[in-house]
């Protein structure tokens, strides 16, 4: 009787062996990725192996870069999805507060590639100046795009892979380890590089990269439960004392140091460690080949370990699917059920509301919610304009969040040509409210000709856009007459401005005012050598109104668009008449577009000109030709390849224009122009007169501080060869 009891409990306990699970019987793995910048890509190649040699992923822990893999990891994309994700991007403009310049309103099209340097202030508290390089505006999104569905506040334990991650807080100064809460601001907390990208303020914490105080987080990992730890580590080596010879390698050795805190402990607590070959890169290299390159770094690293990887299967035991089988993607219609707009209150929040491309209760695109960002973030009134879609599946919540941005800002522009020399442009803008409210902004400009104006604009329902401005400049201005020099003039030139503007049209501007020009000449004017005229100043009224289509996708060097512009104004002296006789009118045009015609060769043909209307005229008023910009010297100049210099022409002049622009690698450009010109005073009598040909050929480079110009030209009208050498932006 007793055998047959034994006998009994021992097929009971083997039923209950047998009824565990078999994953409950191996070790619980973790892996671990450091932090590293652009390096950190690799660990995408070595969890690609980990998928291959059938390693299970019990959870999943990183820092910085290593966060971001992770996180992305742990909610269910494979290392193949993340590995197309990475090549497709483009790092340049993610890694920027950039707006694609078709998302810019019109204010900020004309303020588009004209500054180097921009820097926030606050006037209200200038205790707000903990800013970064980069908002990070652009990132946070990319992040909320690749996690719909785990937007709301979760344990992060919950998740397909429980995941952790590690910022540090520069108030207390301690780690933060993020094990739930908002998983797209934990990512983004944790690669918050310092000075470079602005910290994440959570309740009174200022959080930055956690690869300051904890870059390889083992310790983490194994505190979550984990057993076993595979780490991948793409912290580079500390240079030895020959290699630091300059200031990059010193700042680079200056980071890595910062990254020891806790590094060499946690490396050897570590069961395996995966260490991809990053040696000639940064953790700022995102191009393209830099990024080819080390995602097959850390497949190769972790394919060397794979024998060491076999083993650890054996060692870890049990099986079970391990390696994510995909995140579906987002689709790109979603149900919204509500709306919710933080972060602005009254009648800032219906100005927001009036431009949204989202209802509630409705269908939208992904495309919609990020055009709705792009121009909300445009107007430049907000720091950041982030998103959440609220809830695990459709119909979601739309949540919008805007951080008001700084009221004041100093911007700074430079460039150097052969016309003028040096020049630089600086701007100091003052905003009252966001949307709604007025902006003060003071411009002036350090150069041959120096000039200064005074804007103030004001926004709201009724105006549209209203503006009041003042202009202040010396000029100094040499006339040529086919390309030989016949005088030169000084005056001051003030001109005041009351204008209104449209707004709700992102890229189609209607404005019209009146402007008041005063030309004050010196009392000298020399037309030959040793021969004076005296000139009297002048003022003139005008009423002008302007209509402008853009949707050029860049200022510089575009690949895609169309610009037209038809400007026209009525001039008098007394707001009814010039001279006591009928006033005079102008009208100009100005029309291009870009044609691509193979992948790296555009052409780019343009019509322009301006006519004026009437037979009393102004001398100020008169048409130039010359140069390679409009409104070089004066407003009303019209630009022509092979006369590099101003040229006072008849009272028509239309100009035909075709361009040719060869792309070379990604920055540089050669250019073939030919351009057609009619003039006669009689704008009837155009096709009648001979015309003036002109031709370039140049070279461009589009650098981080402005386009690089060296123009050759030709035209029958001088009949002289001419050359133009540009650095900086154009303004």
């Amino acid at each position: 009787m007793m055998l047959r009891n034994v006998k009994w409990l021992v097929v009971v306990f083997a039923c209950m062996l047998a009824s565990i699970p078999v994953d409950a019987q191996r070790k619980r793995v973790a892996v671990v990725l450091s932090g590293g910048g652009a390096k950190g890509v690799a660990h995408v190649g070595a969890l690609r192996v980990l998928e291959e040699a059938g390693i299970p992923v019990d959870y999943i822990v990183g820092t910085s870069m290593g966060s971001i893999i992770g996180g992305l990891y742990a909610i269910g994309y494979s290392a193949a999805q993340l590995d197309s994700m990475i090549q497709a991007q483009d790092w340049e403009f993610l890694l920027s507060d950039k707006v694609y310049r078709y998302d810019l309103p019109f204010t900020e099209k004309e303020n588009d590639g004209k500054y180097l340097l921009s820097v926030s202030f606050d006037l209200r508290d200038m205790k707000k100046g903990q800013r970064g390089f980069v908002s990070g505006h652009n990132v946070y999104n990319l992040f909320s795009d690749l996690t719909v569905g785990y937007h709301d506040s979760l344990d992060f334990s919950t998740l397909p892979i429980p995941f952790a991650c590690v910022a540090a807080d520069m108030v207390h100064r301690e780690e933060v380890v993020f094990h739930g809460g908002n998983l797209v601001q934990a990512m983004r907390a944790s690669m918050a590089i310092p000075g470079a990208f602005t910290p994440v303020r959570l309740g009174d914490k200022v959080l930055v990269d956690g690869g300051v105080l904890n870059n390889f987080p083992v310790d983490v990992a194994l505190a979550m439960g984990a057993e076993v730890v595979i780490g991948v580590d793409v912290q580079a080596d500390l240079m030895k004392a020959e290699q630091l010879g300059n200031v990059s390698t010193v700042l680079a050795q200056m980071i890595n140091l910062m990254c020891m805190n806790k590094y060499q402990d946690n490396l050897a607590r570590a069961d395996l460690v995966i260490r991809p070959n990053v040696k000639g890169y940064s953790s700022a290299s995102f191009g393209d080949r830099a990024i080819d390159t080390l995602l097959v770094r850390g497949e190769v690293a972790a394919r060397k370990k794979w024998d060491e990887l076999i083993a650890l299967r054996e060692y870890i035991g049990g099986s079970r699917e391990t390696s994510p089988t995909g995140k579906q993607e987002t689709r790109e219609v979603l149900a919204v059920r509500n709306i919710y707009i933080r972060g602005v209150e009254g009648k800032e929040r219906e100005a927001v509301e009036r431009r949204l491309r989202v209802k509630a209760n409705s269908e939208v695109t992904m495309t919609d919610i990020h055009r709705t960002i792009a121009e909300l973030y445009g107007t430049k009134a907000y720091a950041a304009v982030n998103y959440r879609l609220l809830g695990k599946e459709a119909p979601y919540d739309l949540e919008l969040s805007l951080m008001p941005q700084s009221s004041g800002a100093v911007n700074v522009g430079f460039r150097f040509d052969s016309e003028e020399m040096a020049a630089i442009l600086l701007n100091t803008t003052y905003r009252r409210g966001a949307l709604r409210g007025g902006q003060l902004s003071l411009t002036g400009s350090l150069s041959k000709n120096p000039w200064f104006r005074a804007e103030y604009s004001l926004e709201n329902t009724f105006l549209r856009r209203f503006n009041l401005a003042y202009t202040f400049q010396y000029n100094d201005i040499n006339f040529y007459q086919k390309g030989e020099k016949t005088n030169n003039i000084t005056f001051r030139y003030h001109a005041a401005d009351l204008s209104m503007s449209n707004l709700y049209f992102r890229n189609l501007r209607f404005s019209g005012g009146i402007r008041y020009e005063y030309f004050d000449y010196n009392s000298l004017l020399f037309i030959r050598e040793g021969d004076i005229v005296k000139i009297k100043p002048r003022g003139v009224f005008s009423y002008y109104g302007l209509v402008h289509w853009e949707t050029l996708d860049r200022r510089f060097y575009p690949t895609e668009g169309v610009l037209a512009r038809v400007d026209y104004s009525l001039f008098t002296d007394n707001l009814l008449t010039y001279k006591d006789g009928t006033p005079f009118s102008a009208l100009s045009w100005h029309a291009m577009t870009v044609l691509p015609l193979t992948s790296r060769l555009s052409l780019l043909p343009a019509f322009y000109g301006r006519v004026l209307i009437g037979n009393n005229l102004a001398s100020p008023c008169m048409n130039c030709v010359g140069g390679t910009s409009f409104g070089k010297y004066v407003r009303q100049q019209l630009p022509f390849a092979g006369i590099n210099h101003v040229e006072v022409f008849e009272n028509s002049v239309v100009v035909a224009r075709l361009h040719f622009r060869q792309r070379m690698g990604s920055k540089h450009y050669l250019s073939l122009v030919g351009n057609y010109a009619l003039q006669d005073n009689d704008f009837g009598n155009l096709l009648n007169r001979r015309g003036i040909w002109g031709g370039a050929l140049g070279y461009s480079r589009d650098s981080r501080i402005g386009p690089i110009d060296l123009i050759f030209s030709y035209s029958d009208w001088s009949k002289k060869p001419e050359y133009y050498f540009n650095f900086g932006f154009y303004f």
